[in-house]
């Protein structure tokens, strides 16, 4: 499944991300070990689970983790880094304002403007329940799922969503769309339309188990809107959506702000009841992650996600956070944990030889970095699934083993003999001993220092590369990392780009080195399925737009991943995960950076919560704004201001006492002499 970490607030996410449906899909499974053909078959339902019936029932009034009476009201703002100049979220052109708010709220469990045929609950991460759709039917043998459309669904200018537009969105983003489509919905054959209500799709095969969950979230689009406007360009142009938000203004690169839809069509749902409580939300653009934290502090936005360690530990003002004011907390979830190697492109011919990926590893001082500039807060990486019981440790045995055996000639042999763990420095001289290791392999690769430079000595060619970062609190972690390299003759340079240069590099594979970080590469979910393929496989590797940053072509990866989609059980899935985890560790495709085991958030002290958190963590969805809070923080806030004035007075004294002492003394040393 399409997975990312749920909790990352927008200001955390760049714009236009290829990951879109990794934020979509997150949390759709959970690891309940039933066969994957449990799903409800053969009648019409009202949701489906993949691993049997749904949490909620048929008549349910409303999710557990919402307050159906919250009141409605206020404002909520919240900041992103970069810019925008286009509202199409499905096109491969333009830069959106993020197609993660223009579609999904939060989690995905919600939506602002755009909608899809079922919503999912965050606190039962299996299941999906109908939202456009009244009923769902998914075929006995598994070759079509069917959908019956709610009489009362609108879109914004108050016309019915029809099974025309169903059919309309699906082949538009299949034929014009990001090709990220082609490949999460790649296996679905056709659409058709039964009725004015009643919309069929059809299936390639039988053994894509997750795929009717996946039809479930096709966002549908009105086709009179853009079948005269082309999916395929960028534009300005307010599209017209079906969410409980309409966008109300926009200045293109610095804001835009989204007003709650009082006559929304789905505001009574069981799958909408208790969300959509702001009037207004504005978000608000900065031009780096340093601008938006000094504007999060002086009150001009809300919430904040944050992924900076050491501005975590010690940036925030303490005495705002013991006043209440502020809230800070940490999170851990049931999802994987936020990955952060360092991806290499293969691409690369420097970096084609495994030895001299193994070298590169081998020179990162994780112990070191972690202690330095993280204040410890950070793990290693050990897995590119880390987290959720999905990642591989100690040998392959049993079914993971025979999964691998079929392969054997083709994936490193350090898989069958060698449990995978990343270089350590864990006492003094293991950094000297790995760099000594680390230079051993270059000259195996056939890599010499001349003129204190690393030679390729076939070639003639210098060990030089480009360190992508988009974001300036990395180079703190890249930085260490190129200083070891400078002792083995490497020379590696950081490039800092804004967030719309970097998408646009990355897109186009245009890099040598750079961070992996979620929403745009590496997210997992609880059960892996199609996007796998997205991220490692060979055809994803020559395709602009993917998430194949690495460029990995390898049939045997193409064939585990295969199986992996069609594992008939949960423990077959496992299995496959691991023995999947397992090769692309030992291929070096990255070096083992660090993993945010947590995830950190802090807001101003004036929304309301629900009491119930799901496992999946706090959504901010179902948050609302709450008067009598804000009275109080704004006087709090007052209090703040003049103290600090107070004690800038005192400063201020203070200086000039300082001063006056200096000059006579000063004076007093000048009549002496």
């Amino acid at each position: 499944m399409f997975a990312t970490k749920v909790l990352l607030p927008p200001e955390k996410i760049i714009l236009k991300l290829p990951a879109l449906l990794i934020l979509i899909m997150g949390l759709l499974i959970c690891s309940i070990n039933k066969p994957a053909h449990a799903i409800v078959r053969g009648k019409p339902v009202h949701g489906l689970a993949l691993y049997g019936e749904p949490k909620y029932g048929p008549d349910f009034e409303h999710f557990e983790y919402v307050n159906p009476n919250a009141p409605k009201g206020g404002t909520l703002t919240r900041g992103l880094i970069g810019t925008f100049d286009s509202f199409n979220a499905f096109s491969f052109k333009g830069t959106p304002p993020h197609p993660a708010i223009l579609q999904y709220a939060g989690n995905g469990s919600f939506f602002y403007f755009n909608e899809t045929l079922m919503a999912r609950g965050a606190d039962e991460p299996m299941a999906l329940y109908c939202l456009i759709c009244k009923t769902v039917e998914v075929a006995e043998d598994n070759t079509w799922i069917e959908y019956t459309i709610r009489p009362e669904a609108r879109f914004h200018d108050g016309s019915p969503i029809t099974a025309e537009d169903v059919v309309f969105s699906f082949n538009i983003l299949m034929e014009k769309g990001h090709p990220r489509y082609r490949y999460y919905w790649g296996d679905v054959d056709s659409v058709e339309k039964l009725e004015e209500d009643r919309v069929r799709f059809y299936f390639k095969t039988t053994k894509n188990n997750e795929l009717p969950m996946l039809v479930g979230e096709i966002p549908v689009l009105k086709k009179s809107f853009w079948e005269t406007r082309g999916i395929e360009s960028a534009t300005l142009e307010i599209p017209i959506g079906s969410g409980p938000y309409r966008i109300d203004s926009f200045e293109p690169g610095r804001f835009f702000t989204f007003k709650r839809d009082p006559n929304y069509w789905g505001k009574d749902l069981p799958v909408t009841r208790g969300s959509a409580n702001f009037d207004v939300m504005r978000f608000d653009y900065y031009r780096d992650d340093d601008v938006s934290f000094q504007a999060f502090l002086s009150g001009a936005f809300d919430i904040r996600g944050e992924n900076d360690p050491t501005r975590w530990a010690t940036g925030y003002e303490q005495d705002l956070i013991d006043s209440n004011a502020l809230i800070k907390e940490a999170f851990s979830d049931n999802q994987p944990d936020e990955i952060h190697p360092f991806v290499i492109n293969i691409r690369r011919a420097k970096f084609t030889d495994i030895r001299v990926r193994k070298a590169l590893a081998l020179a990162f001082d994780f112990d070191g970095t972690n202690r330095t500039v993280a204040h410890g807060l950070m793990v290693p990486f050990r897995s590119f699934f880390q987290g959720a019981g999905l990642e591989s440790t100690g040998l392959p045995k049993g079914k993971e083993l025979e999964i691998l055996e079929r392969y054997r000639e083709q994936i490193p042999r350090e898989v069958f003999t060698t449990a995978f763990e990343p270089p350590r420095n864990k006492s003094e001289g293991d950094l000297r001993k790995n760099l000594m290791l680390a230079q051993s392999l270059l000259a195996e690769a056939g890599w010499i220092i001349r003129d204190g430079i690393l030679t390729n000595e076939n070639t003639g060619e210098r060990f030089e590369f480009e360190f992508l970062l988009r974001l300036p609190f990395y180079e703190r972690w890249v930085g260490p990392f190129l200083k070891n390299l400078e002792r083995l003759g490497i020379r590696g340079v950081i490039r800092l780009v804004d967030p719309t240069q970097y998408l646009n590099r990355m897109d186009e594979f245009d890099f040598d080195m750079t961070i992996g970080a979620r929403p745009l590469w590496g997210g997992q979910s609880n059960s892996p399925g199609n996007e796998q393929r997205e991220m490692w496989s060979s055809d994803a590797a020559d395709r602009n737009g993917s998430e194949n940053w690495i460029g990995i072509k390898d049939l045997g990866i193409d064939a585990i991943i295969e199986d992996l989609i069609k594992a008939p059980t949960r423990e077959s899935l496992i299995a496959h995960t691991h023995a999947l985890d397992r090769v692309l560790l030992w291929n070096h495709f990255v070096v083992p950076a660090y993993v945010e085991p947590n995830i950190w958030w802090a807001y101003w002290n004036k929304l309301g919560r629900p009491q119930y958190t799901p496992a999946s963590g706090p959504q901010p969805a179902v948050w609302w704004y709450d008067e009598e809070k804000d009275a109080e923080l704004g006087r709090l806030q007052n209090t703040h201001t003049n103290d600090t004035k107070g004690l800038s007075k005192l400063l201020v004294i203070a200086l000039i006492a300082a001063g006056s002492v200096l000059a006579f003394i000063v004076y007093r040393q000048r009549r002496r002499t």
